[in-house]
């Protein structure tokens, strides 16, 4: 990443419209070299990692992990097996690529919500694998004390960090995150080694939640905290006739209409999401299920958090 005066300085006067395509920046990343010891190759879990310049190398079975701009990939390629995922996938991208201005804006009260309400976005001297990351915006967004955080972005998507984040996070361009590409259902991490695990708006988009629970199980460290909050799809409130006709004779009717073309324009997918969610009854049972102990279930406006401790 470049020095902050670097990043800021040709902002300043450069005008940004609610729907324009982001510019992307790459994360400020950790040295590999400064934790490759907490990594496994998950399909290698016994097999010690060995770290060179651009490599991680299995000690016994050879397996070559490459590294690139201090990004450590665990994926070697598409997941052919399963066909509908990387479709839904590929979407979603779509989406991300396009991400606007409107939808920062309309997201952060629910960050910030869940954040403060849960607590979580409190906590200091933690170790963080947040799973679905994305670009990684939650060290900052998230939490409030992202400098005592010790924060690892899993992903298996390279996903640059927009500028409207950047923008409005500043410290994002100095503190520094692990970045690490792989499937939420093997997590690439040694056992006992994060004090929460963190899955915001990412588990209706996992392959196998039941995998990605009992996995964080695993490389959480006793009394560690899985942290889980996504939407339910329920189905939206009726709208009087009075509500829809203000609606169509105001400014936000122009604004809607611009936005379904913006969408339309870069070929974001209306549903991109594996699972839906109905209430929190199935996740509660897998978490339960992986020995976890739950403390809160919150149920708010569409959208949920659960709170379980190893």
């Amino acid at each position: 990443m470049k020095k902050q005066e670097e990043i800021f300085f040709p902002l300043i006067d450069k005008e940004r419209n609610i729907y324009e395509c982001s510019e992307l920046y790459s994360q400020n990343r950790k040295e590999v070299s400064e934790y490759y010891t907490n990594l496994i190759n998950p399909d290698y879990p016994d097999d010690k990692l060995d770290f060179t310049a651009n490599c991680l190398t299995g000690v016994n079975s050879k397996k070559t992990i490459k590294i690139n701009d201090n990004v450590v990939s665990f994926i070697d390629e598409p997941d052919k097996t399963n066909k509908e995922w990387e479709r839904l996938n590929t979407q979603f991208m779509n989406y991300h690529k396009s991400l606007s201005v409107y939808t920062m804006v309309n997201s952060m009260p629910l960050i910030n919500y869940i954040a403060l309400k849960s607590k979580v976005g409190l906590v200091k001297n933690k170790t963080v694998v947040d799973v679905g990351g994305g670009t990684g915006h939650t060290q900052c967004s998230f939490f409030q004390n992202p400098e005592t955080i010790e924060y690892y972005l899993v992903d298996p998507n390279l996903r640059l960090m927009h500028d409207q984040f950047i923008r409005m996070f500043p410290k994002l361009t100095y503190l520094k995150m692990g970045h690490i590409l792989a499937y939420a259902e093997k997590l690439p991490f040694v056992n006992d080694f994060a004090d929460i695990v963190l899955s915001l708006a990412a588990v209706d988009h996992y392959k196998d939640y039941d995998l990605f629970i009992k996995d964080s199980w695993r490389i959480l460290k006793k009394g560690g905290m899985l942290f889980v909050s996504s939407h339910l799809d329920t189905p939206p409130p009726k709208e009087d006739q009075t509500k829809i006709k203000n609606k169509l004779f105001s400014f936000s009717f122009f604004e809607r209409l611009s936005r379904y073309i913006y969408y339309k324009k870069y070929k974001v997918g209306s549903d991109y999401h594996t699972f839906h969610f109905k209430d929190t009854s199935l996740l509660e049972e897998s978490i339960v299920k992986a020995g976890f102990k739950i403390e809160e279930t919150h149920v708010f406006k569409k959208n949920f958090y659960i709170i379980a401790y190893k």
